[in-house]
C-alpha cells in the first residue's frame, strides 16, 4: 500500500500576524480521479472548522491562502 503524499503550508494571520503552519495529506484518487487534501494538523494558536478553514485562536480571523 502506497503512503499518502503529505505537505506543510505556512501562513500568517491577516489580522494579528501570528505565524503558523498546517500539515495536509492527499487522499487516494476519488472516483472522479481527483486527489482530496485532508487537513491533519495545525500549529498551536490556530484551529480548523468543519470545512477545513483555519482560524486564529487569538483574534478569530480566518487565514486566507493565496492572493485575494
Amino acid at each position: 500500500m502506497r503512503r499518502p503524499h503529505s505537505y506543510i503550508t505556512r501562513f500568517r494571520c491577516p489580522q494579528c500576524k501570528r505565524a503558523g503552519s498546517a500539515k495536509w495529506e492527499e487522499s487516494e484518487r476519488a472516483a472522479g480521479g481527483e486527489h482530496v487534501s485532508i487537513l491533519k494538523h495545525v500549529t498551536d494558536g490556530f484551529r480548523n472548522d468543519a470545512h477545513n478553514r483555519i482560524h486564529c485562536t487569538s483574534c478569530s480571523a480566518q487565514v486566507v491562502f493565496g492572493h485575494g
